[in-house]
């Protein structure tokens, strides 16, 4: 397929690449990355071991992001929380206060759990939360209504 094809489809922002000093094999490359993570996640193939990152579901070796996620106050990212005996966990919503460079974001839950968690965590709990259990991640308009 021709860039022109996935740009109609998924557009890379490459003004904010070009304004930033990105070099141009370095923006060709973030491109590619991020075009092969929009069809993965279209397919409901990508990869949910690390966000952003442009592998396929299972893939073999380390995750390799897009970019290395930020999150910023007010940010809300979605965090996996194991289950108990190896039942499935369930996916919360966390407001982010602040990240730090060792891929920890700190925050408050913004979920009433299902699960008891022995008590330990609740709605409003203050958490420190690992780069790699985050699922998803919004900006606060993002969840407005569209209508």
């Amino acid at each position: 397929m021709q860039m022109e094809d996935w740009q109609s489809i998924w557009s890379f922002d490459f003004n904010t690449e070009y304004k930033a000093g990105t070099n141009r094999d370095v923006a060709a490359m973030k491109a590619n990355r991020f075009w092969w993570r929009e069809q993965n996640k279209s397919l409901k193939k990508d990869c949910q071991e690390t966000p952003g990152c442009w592998l396929p579901r299972g893939h073999q070796g380390e995750c390799q992001p897009v970019s290395m996620p930020t999150y910023e106050r007010g940010d809300y990212v979605k965090v996996e929380f194991s289950g108990e005996a190896g039942m499935p966990g369930e996916w919360m919503w966390f407001a982010s206060k602040a990240a730090t460079t060792k891929k920890l974001v700190f925050g408050r839950l913004d979920n009433e759990p299902l699960d008891d968690y022995g008590s330990l965590i609740k709605l409003g709990s203050q958490l420190a939360v690992s780069y790699d259990k985050i699922r998803d991640h919004k900006k606060p308009n993002e969840f407005r209504s569209k209508e």
